[in-house]
C-alpha cells in the first residue's frame, strides 16, 4: 500500500526580519551572517500569532489546492517544537479552526529540526496498514518565541513559518511518500537544547559536526535502502539549518548544487517547517514538478536525524 500527492500549501509570516535590522539591535554584520550561514532574511510572526493559527493557514491551503474540505481528511500530523500551550495538541487545535465535524484523529510529533520527517514516517506506517486514507501532515514552528536578541550566535538563526502536504492511499508503492528512515541519540542531547526559560542552548561547532555526518549518512541510508543513486533523485531538500551545512551535505554525496533546493537566505531556519516550507517554495515557482523524487534529509536536536523519499 502506498500513497500519492494530492495537495499542498504553506504560510510565511508578514514581518520579514532581514539581516540589517539585526544590525540595528546587536553587535552583527549582514556580512557576518552571509558568510556564517548563508541567511539573509527570515519571517517573525506577530505576538497574537500562535503556532495554531500558521499551522491552520497553510492547511486551509493545503486543503484549498486538493480541491478537499477538513472532512475529507482522515487524520492530521503536526511536527512541531513550538507550541505555546503544553496541551492539547496542535493538531487537535488545527481541527478545530477548520471546523471538522468527522471526530478524525489529530496530533503532535516532536523531533525538533527532523519533526517533518518523523510525520511522514507516521503517515507512511499508517498507509502501509490500510489505516487511513487521507493524511494531512503539518510542519510548524514560531522559533522567534525562544530567540534571546542578545546572543547573536542564535538570534539571527531562526524564523517562523508553515507548511501541509496532504497524501492519500494509492496502490503504488513508488508514489508520494516512498520511504523513510529516523533515528535519535539521546546521549548527545546537551549539543542541542532548550533551557527551562525557553532559550536555545546550542554548541554550534558541535552540532555543526554532526550535522554534516549524519544528514547526508541519513540520505544515502535511504537511497541505498531503496536501490537508488543520485542520479535518479530530482532534487534533494535538505533541512534548512545553514548553507554551509547545506553545501557539506551535497559533496559528500555527490550532488551537483544544481539539484540543491536552497530557501535557507529567504526563510532561515524554521525547523520542523523547514523541508516542507522549501518544497512548497518549490512547487509554488515551477522548480519543482509533477513526477519528480525529492530526497528530504534533516538532523536536529536530541540529536534527531532521518530522511524521505517523496515522489510529487
Amino acid at each position: 500500500m502506498g500513497s500519492r500527492l494530492v495537495g499542498y500549501g504553506s504560510y510565511l509570516p508578514e514581518k520579514i526580519m532581514t539581516n540589517q535590522d539585526f544590525e540595528k539591535i546587536m553587535d552583527t554584520t549582514d556580512e557576518w551572517i552571509v558568510q556564517r550561514t548563508g541567511m539573509r532574511e527570515r519571517h517573525f510572526a506577530a505576538e497574537n500569532e500562535t503556532v495554531a493559527d500558521m499551522a491552520t493557514i497553510a492547511a486551509q491551503r493545503a486543503l484549498t489546492a486538493a480541491g478537499l474540505t477538513v472532512d475529507d481528511i482522515d487524520m492530521v500530523i503536526v511536527a512541531t517544537t513550538s507550541p505555546e500551550l503544553d496541551f492539547p495538541s496542535v493538531g487537535v487545535q488545527v481541527l478545530g479552526q477548520l471546523g471538522a465535524t468527522r471526530d478524525q484523529p489529530a496530533f503532535d510529533v516532536r523531533g525538533a529540526c527532523t519533526g517533518y520527517i518523523y510525520g511522514l514516517h507516521c503517515a507512511r506506517a499508517f498507509f502501509s496498514t490500510a489505516m487511513h486514507r487521507r493524511i494531512m501532515i503539518i510542519g510548524v514552528e514560531k522559533m522567534s518565541r525562544f530567540l534571546d536578541m542578545n546572543d547573536r550566535s542564535t538570534a539571527v538563526l531562526f524564523g517562523d513559518g508553515a507548511g501541509a502536504l496532504i497524501f492519500e492511499h494509492s496502490t503504488s508503492s513508488y508514489s508520494g511518500i516512498i520511504d523513510t528512515v529516523v533515528m535519535a541519540d539521546g546521549k548527545c542531547f546537551d549539543m542541542l537544547h532548550g533551557s527551562p526559560d525557553h532559550k536555545i542552548i546550542m554548541n554550534g561547532p558541535e552540532t555543526y559536526k554532526k550535522a554534516v555526518t549524519l544528514m547526508p549518512g541519513a540520505a544515502q541510508y535511504i537511497m541505498d535502502h531503496a536501490g537508488i543513486t543520485a542520479e535518479n533523485v530530482d532534487w534533494i531538500i535538505p533541512h534548512q539549518a545553514n548553507l554551509r551545512i547545506i553545501q557539506s551535505g551535497a559533496s559528500r554525496l555527490g550532488f551537483p548544487l544544481e539539484k540543491i533546493l536552497v530557501t535557507v537566505d529567504k526563510h532561515a531556519n524554521t525547523s520542523g517547517a523547514s523541508g516542507v516550507l522549501a518544497m512548497a517554495y518549490g512547487m509554488d515557482n515551477g522548480i519543482i514538478k509533477q513526477g519528480q523524487l525529492i530526497l528530504y534529509p534533516a538532523f536536529g536536536s536530541g540529536l534527531t536525524w532521518g530522511a524521505s523519499l517523496i515522489r510529487v
